[in-house]
C-alpha cells in the first residue's frame, strides 16, 4: 500500500457527499487501513506524544481499549480513555498509523462554535497531525459526564420518546449556527479558525461523489445502469429545489451513539468526523435513515418546536434522503467486500429498502 496516494485521496474531500462512503480508497486498501486500527497503536508511545502535544497539565495514563465501553463506539478512530495529572478524563481519538486525518481541525473549530452558541460540546485541548507513516495523528478532548444514548435507552426504554424529542430540539439549535460555503469544511482554512465548505451552492455539494455511487452500486449489482442514470437525471434536475441561501452547521451523524444525556436531555454531543455546511434539511435526512417513522415523527415534534418548517420540506427530506441511501448503499457494500458479516449483510438489505421507497416516491419504478 503507498501510504502517500492513500493519504491524498484520504484528506481530499473536494468530490465527495459522505467521507466514509466516497473517499477514494480502494475496498483492499480501507480493509488494510482499519482492520488493525487499535492494536497497531500502543499506549506507551501514545503517552509520550500526547503530553508532548499537550500544553499545561500533563496525562498521566491511557486505559486500554476497551470495546464494551461507550467510548470505544465508532469505526475511524481508535478511541482512549486517558488521564490528566489533575484527575480530569480526556478522550485520545487515535487515526490509524501512518494514515493522515485531514478533519480533526474541522472537528475541533465545530465544537468550539456549539460551545460559543451555548450547547453541550466538548473542549479540544491538542490536535497533532501525522507526520510519517510510523506517526499517528490524534486529538485529544474534554471527556464529558453522561451516558451514551444508545447505552442508556436500552436500560431506560421508557424515556425513549422524551429523549428523541429532545435530540430534535438539539439539532435545530445547532442549525441556528451559519457557516460560510457547502459541503465538507476546507481543514486547512480550520487551522486558522475559519469553518468554510469546499463548495459554493447546496446543490454542488449533493452532486459531489454521486457518479462515484452510481458506478460502485451498479459494479455491486444493487442497480442496473438505466437505473442508475434514472438517479443521475432526478438529480441533476433538482437545482431548483437544492437551493439553500445560507449554509448551517449540518453534523451528518447525529444518532443515539454520538450523544449524551444525564437522563433528562442531551448534554453531550460528539463526533463531528462527517460535520459539513449544508441546508438543515440534509442533518434530518440523514438522521432519519437510522430510524422509524415513528421515531422520526417524534423527532420533528421536537425539531419544529424551535425550527420553523419550510414550506418544501416534505420533497426536499425524500429527496436528501435518497442521496444519503445511495451514500450508505456505497459504504456498506464496498464494507462488505472485506468484512462479510451479518450485521453488514443486513444493513445492505434495509439499504435496499430505503433506496426502493425514495425510487417509488419519485416514480423511478422502470
Amino acid at each position: 500500500m503507498n501510504l502517500a496516494e492513500v493519504n491524498k485521496k484520504i484528506v481530499d474531500r473536494s468530490d465527495l457527499f459522505y467521507w466514509q462512503a466516497e473517499r477514494r480508497v480502494t475496498e483492499q486498501e480501507a480493509a488494510e487501513i482499519w482492520k488493525d486500527r487499535h492494536a497497531a497503536i500502543k499506549n506507551d508511545e501514545l503517552l509520550k506524544a500526547v503530553n508532548k502535544a499537550l500544553v499545561g497539565e500533563k496525562c498521566v495514563s491511557i486505559d486500554e481499549v476497551d470495546p464494551e465501553k461507550q467510548e470505544a463506539n465508532g469505526s475511524v478512530n481508535s478511541n482512549r480513555i486517558g488521564y490528566l495529572a489533575n484527575g480530569k478524563k480526556v478522550i485520545i481519538r487515535c487515526h490509524p498509523r501512518g494514515v493522515k486525518n485531514g478533519y480533526f481541525h474541522v472537528e475541533s473549530l465545530a465544537a468550539n462554535l456549539l460551545a460559543e452558541h451555548g450547547l453541550p460540546t466538548y473542549h479540544t485541548y491538542a490536535i497533532h497531525d501525522c507526520e510519517n507513516e510510523n506517526d499517528c495523528a490524534f486529538q485529544v478532548i474534554e471527556r464529558i459526564d453522561g451516558i451514551n444514548i444508545e447505552n442508556f435507552l436500552q436500560a431506560h426504554p421508557e424515556k425513549e420518546q422524551k429523549l428523541v424529542f429532545e435530540m430534535g430540539k438539539t439539532m435545530a439549535n445547532i442549525h441556528k449556527i451559519k457557516v460560510e460555503g457547502f459541503g465538507p469544511f476546507d481543514n486547512e482554512l480550520a487551522k486558522k479558525g475559519i469553518l468554510k465548505g469546499v463548495h459554493n451552492t447546496l446543490y454542488e455539494s449533493v452532486l459531489a461523489g454521486l457518479d462515484f455511487d452510481l458506478e460502485t452500486l451498479v459494479r455491486h449489482n444493487v442497480l442496473t445502469a438505466e437505473k442508475a442514470k434514472q438517479h443521475k437525471d432526478l438529480f441533476v434536475a433538482s437545482k431548483e429545489l437544492l437551493s439553500c441561501k445560507q449554509g448551517v452547521l449540518v453534523h451528518n451523524d447525529m444518532a443515539d451513539w454520538n450523544l449524551l444525556t444525564d437522563g433528562k436531555t442531551v448534554n453531550g454531543v460528539l463526533d463531528f468526523d462527517e460535520c459539513v455546511g449544508s441546508d438543515p434539511v440534509t442533518d434530518v435526512a440523514c438522521w432519519s435513515l437510522f430510524f422509524t417513522p415513528s421515531r422520526l415523527k417524534k423527532f420533528l415534534e421536537g425539531y419544529f418546536s424551535i425550527a420553523e418548517k419550510p414550506n418544501n420540506f416534505e420533497q426536499k427530506f425524500q429527496l436528501l434522503k435518497l442521496r444519503y441511501s445511495l451514500s450508505k448503499m456505497t459504504l456498506r457494500t464496498r464494507r462488505y467486500s472485506y468484512e462479510q458479516s451479518d450485521f453488514m449483510k443486513k444493513m445492505i438489505e434495509v439499504g435496499k429498502e430505503s433506496l426502493r421507497a425514495g425510487e417509488q416516491y419519485f416514480g423511478l419504478t422502470k
